[in-house]
């Protein structure tokens, strides 16, 4: 059975939690940020963390990203952006 690190991250402002399984690509998941905190870059704070916590693993590859905004809280197409901007790898699963 392959090792699957995982790790929660929480702060006042929001909260996202990643997973590495030997084999796949890291993902990131469930990104949330509070409405009174949005649009002040605690996302990318966030998502960065994540990132730099990944990469501390010594992995170099893509870590993958499922573009899911909430009703109101920023376009799909936005999103996408905010996302690749970050170097992420986006899952479009809206058609599965």
């Amino acid at each position: 059975m392959s090792e699957i690190i995982t790790d929660f991250i929480q702060t006042k402002k929001g909260y996202c939690h990643y997973e590495i399984e030997q084999g796949k690509n890291p993902i990131i998941w469930n990104l949330y940020v509070h409405s009174q905190y949005r649009q002040q870059g605690h996302a990318k704070e966030l998502l960065q963390y994540c990132i730099d916590q990944i990469r501390k693993t010594g992995y170099s590859g893509e870590i993958d990203i499922e573009p899911d905004p909430r009703d109101g809280s920023i376009s799909y197409e936005k999103l996408c952006e905010f996302y690749t901007g970050l170097g992420l790898h986006l899952i479009d699963r809206r058609e599965e």
